[in-house]
């Protein structure tokens, strides 16, 4: 699975990486998976979304090994 962050969450991960975890069963696994990587971007990753192979996605949406997953933070532009 590859793993991409954006804006804010570059901050605490990797813009790009691949998962060498076990692959998490669901998004709302891959979250609190993150959360325990990094507690400091715990409020961040709760109000971010996620899109599996550029589709956003529900909390409940199964992961598979050959996802391409996208954690979204809230972003304001100008």
């Amino acid at each position: 699975m590859q793993l991409l962050c954006f804006a804010a969450l570059k901050d605490h991960f990797p813009a790009l990486r691949d998962w060498n975890a076990p692959i998490p069963s669901s998004v709302q696994e891959l979250r609190m998976a993150l959360e325990r990587e990094c507690p400091e971007a715990a409020p961040l990753l709760k109000v971010s979304r996620f899109a599996i192979n550029q589709t956003l996605v529900d909390d409940d949406h199964p992961l598979q090994e050959s996802d391409e997953v996208a954690v979204l933070p809230p972003s304001s532009g100008g």
